[in-house]
């Protein structure tokens, strides 16, 4: 089965769960790279020649979806039944 059968295939509330994984991906992935920032800012101090370093949305996107895999993995492993 592709991508695309086993989206057709969900129910609605599947996909209301897989929505709110991202968002909670989102959440994660815009923490680490304000963490990430700030850790740099406070590393560099008032070093006038530091980099200021932006947070794109492309990246924001990328590890809300690598975020997004890892929270689906861990979820279908505790929700998954001893019988199969």
């Amino acid at each position: 089965m592709n991508l695309g059968q086993w989206l057709n295939s969900l129910t609605l509330s599947d996909h209301l769960i897989l929505l709110i994984l991202f968002l909670i991906g989102f959440y994660f992935s815009k923490a680490t790279l304000d963490g990430l920032v700030y850790l740099y800012k406070k590393k560099q101090g008032n070093n006038p020649y530091q980099i200021k370093y932006r947070i794109k949305p492309f990246t924001i996107l990328i590890l809300a979806l690598f975020y997004t895999i890892i929270l689906y993995t861990i979820m279908s492993k505790i929700t998954v039944s001893p019988n199969g």
